[in-house]
């Protein structure tokens, strides 16, 4: 399989950091010459496949109210922007709950973890299926956020543990395809799902197959026993990082915007230029096949320039472009093009994001992860209530502005910082 350069880029770090001191899946530690001429089974190679395909449910069950936004709020009685709070409430207690979930799990089997995950989000999407009012809907979308940011804590030390040490990268690059291939796919079928049966028919179907990939896991991915737990002091060491605090702040802002606009780009298709329901999931498709590109772009981008900061000010300031002209250019052939624009330029800001935060974070890799995955969950939350807010009180417009505006000021505290302290200005090497 072709690896995916920009998650091999964002996980390089990691990587490095777990290689030569966990084992491979097999108990041998992954430090020998001879270990590193031997080839990674096919067994192996499924359980890897098995993780991608939990990123892929995971992702998915989060990102899957943004296609299903007008038919929830109808059916629900709610506000678009009431209706996006089931956005917020999924990564604000993701996010916040990601180091606690991180510290406290140290000592678990990972596979037992992943299995558990699984079991929640299968539980919490057929809780979803089954609300029948609005306080419930949103109590299910808390309850499977909950164990959500220990996903991204484990899921690249997974990976890497099943395969040969050669073999890290490639096996990250594949986990991580679950994200690109749940936008790609995941979202936009649970769109055409829920216009053709309903919006709990969506929740039902990724409560199915959240319930069949935890099966596989059982099924392929062996036991794998904690071999190094993270405390809270290597949070407090992170804390006193500079470098890292830059990176999470460019982070924050940056996801805000984005997720303000993205949250609420349903209604306003449907709600601004009338296009049909039954069309906003191929133009969700177009969205993410045009992220997938744009995941290569920004690793070829960082392979080039070697500055994160530099892919983010490039692709920050399209991203901008895009948002600003989706309200102004009133033709639905500028909006699927301006989408994917938008979507393949975004896709390519949280890979150059982590990359600043993996180099910023030092050795601490599992920690500036945590880090990371609080901060862009919050961010996400943040930005979906604030595009609420902003659908709610000035029409289906106002949460694409909002977007552009904060995608625009995450660019120039960018290049602020990154005059003051350059941050992974240099090659990874």
């Amino acid at each position: 399989m072709r690896r995916n350069a920009a998650i091999e880029m964002m996980l390089i770090g990691v990587h490095k950091s777990w290689r030569g001191r966990m084992a491979d899946g097999v108990g041998v530690k992954s430090g020998s010459a001879e270990l590193e001429l031997e080839s990674t089974s096919w067994r192996a190679w499924v359980a890897v496949w098995a993780v991608g395909f939990s990123v892929f449910v995971v992702t998915t069950t989060e990102m899957a109210p943004v296609g299903l936004l007008p038919e929830i709020a109808r059916d629900l009685d709610v506000s678009s922007g009431t209706a996006g709070i089931a956005v917020t409430a999924f990564g604000l207690i993701a996010g916040l709950l990601a180091p606690v979930s991180t510290v406290v799990s140290g000592r678990f089997d990972r596979r037992a973890l992943l299995i558990a995950i699984l079991a929640v989000f299968t539980a919490g999407n057929l809780l979803s299926a089954m609300s029948s009012n609005y306080g419930l809907f949103i109590f299910s979308r808390l309850a499977t956020g909950v164990i959500h940011g220990l996903m991204w804590s484990i899921v690249a030390a997974i990976a890497i543990r099943l395969v040969r040490p050669r073999d890290g990268v490639r096996a990250t690059a594949i986990a991580f395809s679950g994200i690109s291939v749940a936008l790609v796919l995941g979202v936009p079928l649970g769109s055409l799902i829920g216009s053709y049966s309903g919006w709990r028919a969506a929740f039902g179907a990724l409560a199915i197959l959240s319930l069949l990939c935890s099966l596989v896991v059982f099924a392929f991915v062996p036991r794998l026993p904690m071999v190094e737990a993270v405390a809270w002091s290597d949070f407090r060491r992170l804390v006193r990082a500079r470098p890292l605090l830059a990176a999470l702040i460019v982070t924050c802002v940056v996801v805000v915007g984005n997720y303000a606009a993205y949250t609420y780009v349903a209604p306003f298709m449907l709600d601004e230029r009338h296009i049909l329901p039954s069309m906003v999931g191929p133009y969700l498709l177009a969205y993410g096949i045009a992220g997938v590109a744009g995941n290569f772009m920004s690793g070829f981008a960082l392979d080039r320039l070697g500055s994160p900061a530099k892919v983010l000010g490039v692709f920050g300031f399209v991203v901008v472009c895009a948002l600003v002209l989706l309200p102004l250019l009133d033709s639905r052939n500028a909006v699927i093009v301006l989408l994917m624009v938008w979507g393949e330029t975004y896709s390519g800001l949280p890979v150059a994001l982590q990359t600043l935060v993996l180099r910023s974070g030092g050795d601490s890799g599992q920690a500036a992860t945590s880090a990371y995955v609080l901060v862009f969950n919050c961010s996400i939350a943040l930005g979906a209530l604030l595009g609420g807010f902003a659908i709610d009180t000035s029409g289906a417009t106002a949460p694409i502005w909002v977007g552009a505006m904060f995608c625009l000021l995450g660019v120039l505290v960018s290049l602020v910082i990154t005059r003051v302290s350059p941050v992974g200005d240099t090659q990874n090497s």
